[in-house]
């Protein structure tokens, strides 16, 4: 499935139509205008820095310039051409209504997997790239043919799949296109070949991946490996559920495998902080959210009117604060967490929330993602929902997530030839060790493959993951208050 980054649609109040002034909106207006027209005045409303002077007025803007026979485009450029105007603005998007539903709920129609490059061989060239499987869904068609993480997308309906153009305009085709089936030559860690025709399916995401305990003498280590903050009560019963076995097992020592997570719910983030965090913080701030100085002044009223908010403090920081409550017995003074590029948004934030209050070591082969900002969707007219950047979040010792990222305290190639769990993987041998020993290893564990989520090929690997990038999230969930 593609990477989506749902939220709890219970507690969300989604703002729907759109605002009509007889002095802007002609009676004769296309969806299309009226799409544009909603699109700029929630942004102008909502947007974090929406006193930007490229987005002046209605007028000056002109948004209908914009319009266009598709809806979702219409928004999207007008959004992305808002987005030009802050350098510190990837994220700012708009998709359809249908593909927002996916990214609420976690349910939707999906291969199921996604494909990462690595190298197999010098030199570094499209020839010897390799598209490796990072993880795959459970319920997915995918799993039921067993496909795992670590197997090699060898071919494509007969066709090999490298590192050169044609290949990746292959892969986009495949995760983004009409397709509904196709026929897949895998290559397992192995060596031996699987081919599998595999079918598009509607299935619910689960955010555990992968659990279990390693036992090294007095050293119990949990290790979870969670792809998405899924803000459901199945998701968060999974959550408790691995946890509760983790203490049944007595574990002290915990890694937390975050390194194909792209964020979610910050609801979730709560819940899954409030699980790890010491009980001696209970009660103090974790984070708070921080909003544009129109929202925060109460001057709001596209989003009042919406939501049925009676009050004007509704955006305020002392409103938007978060404590920690803790939540069951785990009793840690430190945890790992092992990351990636990929590792974004509310798993940033669940590493800068715990920052202040344990000890924190990352693992991984570069930065983190480096998104302290957030949205809440905007939906309009039943077809589009407006993704603006609304929010960034400040954790209890008044630090944001750095735009650059959180750099590793150990470099390790992401061992994406490596299934789950497996204890010569280089960024879970480098965490074991490290609770085993007190060190880092001193050297990776071997391997005959030189993995990168950047090979020479990066300008197309971007093409490729251009739509699951731009669902890089962190989402807030309206009060009710």
């Amino acid at each position: 499935m593609k990477k989506t980054l749902p939220l709890l649609a219970s507690l969300l109040v989604i703002l729907t139509a759109c605002p009509k002034k007889k002095d802007q909106i002609a009676d004769n207006a296309t969806t299309a205008q009226l799409v544009a027209d909603s699109a700029y005045l929630y942004t102008k409303e909502v947007y974090f820095w929406n006193t930007l002077p490229g987005i002046g007025t209605y007028e000056s803007f002109n948004p209908r310039k914009f319009a266009n026979a598709d809806l979702v485009k219409t928004a999207d450029d007008l959004i992305k051409s808002i987005r030009a105007l802050q350098p510190a603005d990837q994220f700012s998007h708009a998709t359809s209504a249908e593909e927002s539903d996916q990214i609420i709920t976690g349910d939707g129609t999906d291969w199921g997997f996604w494909v990462k490059s690595g190298l197999v061989a010098l030199p570094s060239n499209a020839a010897n790239t390799r598209w490796f499987v990072p993880y795959v869904y459970a319920a997915s068609d995918a799993a039921a043919k067993g496909v795992k993480r670590g197997w090699i997308l060898n071919k494509l309906n007969g066709s090999e799949i490298r590192g050169d153009q044609a290949s990746v305009d292959k892969l986009n085709a495949l995760f983004f296109g009409t397709a509904t089936s196709a026929n897949v030559e895998f290559i397992k860690p192995d060596g031996t070949i699987q081919t599998s025709t595999l079918a598009k399916t509607r299935f619910t995401e689960n955010p555990v991946l992968y659990s279990t305990v390693f036992t090294n003498g007095s050293k119990k280590t949990g290790y979870i490996v969670f792809n998405t903050f899924l803000n459901t009560q199945a998701a968060l019963n999974e959550l408790v559920s691995t946890f509760n076995n983790f203490l049944g097992q007595g574990i002290n020592e915990l890694i937390i495998d975050l390194r194909e997570n792209l964020g979610g719910s910050t609801a979730m983030q709560d819940n899954f902080a409030n699980i790890i965090a010491p009980a001696s913080k209970n009660g103090q701030t974790m984070y708070w959210y921080e909003f544009n100085q129109q929202l925060k002044g109460g001057n709001f009223p596209l989003v009042k009117k919406k939501l049925g908010i009676t009050s004007n403090d509704y955006f305020s920081v002392s409103t938007n604060t978060e404590k920690f409550v803790k939540n069951g017995p785990l009793a840690l003074s430190r945890v790992f967490f092992i990351v990636t590029e990929n590792t974004a948004s509310s798993s940033e934030l669940l590493i800068n929330n715990l920052k202040p209050v344990m000890d924190v070591k990352l693992i991984g082969e570069s930065n983190t993602r480096g998104k302290p900002v957030g949205y809440f969707p905007i939906e309009l007219f039943d077809k589009v929902a407006l993704y603006p950047i609304s929010f960034k979040t400040v954790n209890s010792v008044n630090a944001e997530v750095p735009y650059e990222g959180f750099t590793p305290d150990k470099i390790a190639v992401d061992g994406i030839n490596k299934d789950w769990g497996d204890i010569t993987e280089p960024c879970l041998a480098n965490a074991l060790n490290y609770i085993n020993t007190g060190s880092f290893l001193a050297a990776t564990p071997a391997t005959s493959l030189k993995t990168t989520s950047r090979s020479v090929v990066s300008g197309m690997l971007d093409q490729l993951n251009e739509k699951r990038k731009r669902n890089v999230g962190i989402y807030y969930e309206p009060k009710n208050r």
